[in-house]
């Protein structure tokens, strides 16, 4: 009786200990991305003060941006493949803690909180975020990626 108590509290344990909204990324069209998506992100989002900047989680790489080595490529050089594939990892990863895609920091963040986004640093000196709705082809290619339902032609 005694071993099957801590067999179970054991397996309970073992489960609590799980994290439910930390499952691994999802596995996203990685074509669909280098084609839609990543040029979305490196034209809003690679700046060096926001997303191509060392101290940020999710680093995006781009030509005249971030570079994912610097010393061996130069600034302006054509993205490479190790950097499209970086940005999109950490695209996936983005996506990984939440319970739908529609709720994830890659969909919300760079939405304005008006329109259903999220808290977010990326605004203008006018205080307006990245997409001001739902309808900004930037975030439509974002989120149809992401699986997110756009509805309509972006």
């Amino acid at each position: 009786m005694r071993l099957a108590l801590v067999a179970s509290l054991c397996a309970c344990l073992a489960a609590c200990a799980s994290d439910p909204l930390s499952p691994d990324p999802p596995e996203l069209d990685r074509a669909r991305f280098e084609t839609d998506v990543y040029p979305v992100l490196a034209r809003d989002c690679a700046f060096p003060a926001c997303h191509g900047a060392p101290e940020r989680f999710f680093r995006v790489y781009a030509p005249n941006r971030a570079r994912l080595d610097p010393a061996a490529t130069p600034l302006g050089a054509p993205v490479t493949a190790d950097e499209i594939g970086a940005t999109y990892d950490r695209a996936r990863s983005m996506l990984s803690s939440s319970t739908s895609p529609a709720e994830s920091l890659l969909v919300r963040k760079p939405l304005d909180d008006a329109a259903g986004g999220a808290e977010h640093m990326g605004r203008d000196a006018r205080g307006r975020n990245v997409y001001a709705s739902k309808d900004d082809p930037g975030w439509r290619a974002i989120a149809a990626w992401a699986g997110v339902a756009v509805g309509g032609a972006p």
